[in-house]
């Protein structure tokens, strides 16, 4: 994605328009205040939460005039107004209220509405319509037809089993230790997921999110689901906020999103996911559009982190901040 970081003024006012929403049902709880630190620690502010003064969309408009900085804020602002796990009224009608106002027409604000009135079929609708999925879809329709697509839906609910393909996965145990193919091998073997081809496994258009699970060094519990959910959010071209979006409502907000994966509360942490976001966002590659993962998968992880330009997380604090969590 594009990202662009904010001034220490512009960090400024976008944090008086955090607190202004965070404060529109009355009150400023610890999650709200957790995330306003995430985020001056991740942007290097100090400024006093305490003294930071309500501003209005007016103020706010002037304060903002770079549209890239104005459609990251009012992201930002849906993600406080869900960071206490449910929406209200009061924090709904001030995002859109700011929207407007900086006239961003992010969909998540549209579907911020659907959260508040529990409108959950329409939101899944939504997100569906819009979700990487539908593209690969689409690819596999236009040069398989309608074969691909059953081989593919089958593989989806874990119903497809193709010996020759399986054949091939199950020969990455012979990869050199330390490869990608070696650690994909070793990362379906040990999580208990099978191969590709094997009954149960997932088809091969999605492997590109588990090679993300291995690049980036994010596991696969919940909050490592996020993460690598916001690292994807970074590298992805096409509606990256998307990622993030769907991760906030299915592991911290607890909204199914997708009938394979449990819904789960309070595991998105904000500090870790602008840290995900700005590692995938510093990438040189998308693994998500037209990168094919077999030329590479007998070269080593750490040699493809160093090509793709994945940088640790401490790369992305400021000096003298080096505490957050280490990935591998």
């Amino acid at each position: 994605m594009e990202l662009k970081i904010p001034s220490l003024e512009q960090a400024y006012w976008g944090l008086r328009a955090m607190k202004t929403v965070a404060l529109a049902d009355g009150k400023l709880d610890d999650s709200e205040r957790h995330m306003m630190e995430a985020v001056q620690r991740i942007f290097g502010t100090t400024y006093s939460l305490e003294e930071l003064a309500p501003i209005t969309s007016d103020e706010l408009a002037r304060a903002f005039p770079d549209p890239q900085l104005r459609q990251q804020l009012v992201q930002g602002l849906i993600v406080m107004s869900l960071i206490d796990g449910k929406a209200n009224a009061q924090e709904t009608n001030l995002v859109e209220h700011f929207a407007k106002a900086l006239e961003v027409s992010a969909p998540e604000v549209k579907d911020l509405r659907h959260v508040l009135k529990g409108e959950i079929l329409q939101l899944r609708l939504d997100l569906a319509r819009r979700f990487w999925l539908r593209d690969k879809v689409k690819d596999i329709w236009n040069g398989e037809g309608i074969r691909g697509l059953y081989k593919f839906m089958r593989g989806m609910i874990g119903k497809y089993e193709d010996t020759a393909l399986a054949a091939r996965y199950q020969a990455l145990e012979q990869y050199p230790v330390g490869s990608l193919g070696r650690a994909y091998w070793d990362y379906c073997r040990n999580n208990g997921f099978a191969l590709p081809g094997e009954k149960g496994g997932a088809p091969e258009q999605i492997l590109f999110h588990d090679c993300a699970h291995l690049l980036s060094g994010y596991g696969t519990e919940p909050e490592g689901e996020v993460q690598v959910a916001c690292f994807s959010a970074g590298f992805q071209r096409r509606d990256p906020w998307l990622f993030v979006f769907f991760v906030l409502l299915q592991f911290h907000v607890g909204i199914r999103m997708t009938p394979i994966t449990k819904a789960r509360t309070g595991f998105f942490d904000p500090a870790k996911a602008l840290i995900a976001i700005r590692r995938g966002a510093a990438m040189n590659v998308d693994l998500n559009d037209g990168w094919d993962y077999w030329p590479v998968m007998g070269e080593q992880v750490e040699e493809l982190r160093r090509r793709y330009n994945i940088l640790p997380a401490e790369a992305f604090l400021p000096a003298g901040r080096k505490t957050i969590a280490t990935v591998a």
